[in-house]
């Protein structure tokens, strides 16, 4: 069998550790299922920043429930319900994270992230 379904029923999101940020997120498609990416969903709270560095990575994100405020180079963004947003792989490359009450998001990024 080539397709791989994974039920939503089953996603639970584990704590990150991110500093003094709060994210929990859990990896639905990885290495382990042959993949040549990782995709899965991120849940991030009000608090601290959460600093993501894309040196190695790129990631397409498509958001959820909530709101989320992206930082880069001091230009915020607002990732809302229904919007999607591309962070391509680029040296030195650092995207903040953040929310004033909660945020929920779908996840791919290439290669693996982790």
């Amino acid at each position: 069998m080539a397709l791989i379904l994974k039920k939503a029923v089953n996603f639970k999101t584990d704590p990150l550790d991110v500093g003094e940020g709060k994210l929990s997120l859990v990896d639905v498609i990885s290495q382990a299922d042959s993949a040549p990416f990782s995709a899965g969903i991120a849940e991030i709270w009000d608090g601290a920043p959460v600093d993501f560095e894309y040196d190695d990575d790129a990631a397409v994100c498509f958001m959820l429930d909530g709101e989320i405020e992206l930082t880069e180079n001091g230009a915020v963004h607002r990732f809302e319900p229904g919007d999607i947003v591309f962070i391509p792989q680029q040296a030195g490359l650092v995207i903040s994270w953040s929310t004033a009450s909660y945020g929920k998001f779908a996840y791919v990024t290439y290669p693996h992230w982790r």
